[in-house]
């Protein structure tokens, strides 16, 4: 039989084991692309954070690591995943070694979206001209169907809406009045736009005739855009 001692002596060892295994701990980690070597996301996590992006299980909204993480998995090639520092105790301590990763690499360099915001927000945050170029060159050619238009609305509803339980800081008379003001200039433009789509031309030669946004096209055949609400006198 063990004596009291040592039963408690056991006792003890057991509950530190028990403390350890449940103590939650931080690491901070970098994802590699393995067709250059080279870093494009900086991370903090827990738990099989890091291991989730090979498969694409990310569910961080952050299109810019998404589309480097799919380019490399069409190419069946695994993602390298790289642990910087771990068994940190303290959340913060790990915010403050990620954010210092990310400077000493650049975020240029890099596909986070911010660097110094807990959690990593878009706010403030401002596309540059090559990334506006790319955007803009990947959006060319796709045909604007109302499917599409419906199935794009469908994908912004409810909780899925950037706006999704935010107040409307504007009056819905002050509202009319931001987008009659907008509007002003392509007055003649998008009335020249509706007369032709009315009269049989189609959205898409319209688009290219007049040099408008193929999704503008659509809307105002539909007379679903906001262009409507400013001068329903065309609608």
């Amino acid at each position: 039989m063990n004596s009291p001692t040592q039963r408690g002596s056991h006792f003890e060892d057991n509950e530190c084991q028990v403390l350890n295994s449940s103590m939650k701990t931080y690491y901070v980690y970098q994802l590699v692309d393995p067709r250059n070597n080279k870093p494009f996301y900086i991370g903090k996590g827990t738990g099989n954070r890091a291991n989730q992006h090979t498969k694409f299980k990310d569910g961080n909204d952050n299109p810019y690591k998404d589309r480097k993480i799919k380019s490399i998995l069409k190419e069946n090639l695994e993602i390298i995943v790289e642990f910087l520092y771990k068994d940190l105790l303290d959340e913060n301590t790990a915010y403050d070694l990620e954010e210092q990763v990310i400077e000493k690499i650049g975020i240029e360099n890099l596909t986070n979206i911010v660097k110094d915001r807990r959690p990593p927000s878009k706010q403030g945050w401002t596309p540059s001209k090559e990334t506006l170029e790319k955007r803009s060159k990947s959006l060319k050619g796709i045909v604007r169907t109302e499917e599409w238009c419906q199935n794009l609305s469908t994908a912004k509803q409810g909780k899925k809406n950037p706006m999704y339980g935010k107040k409307n800081p504007c009056s819905p008379d002050k509202q009319l009045s931001i987008i009659r003001t907008k509007n002003l200039p392509n007055y003649n433009l998008y009335k020249q736009a509706i007369e032709l789509m009315d009269a049989g031309t189609s959205a898409n030669t319209v688009a290219t005739q007049l040099g408008i946004g193929r999704g503008v096209c659509f809307k105002l055949k539909n007379r679903s855009h906001l262009f409507f609400k400013a001068f329903p006198e065309l609608k």
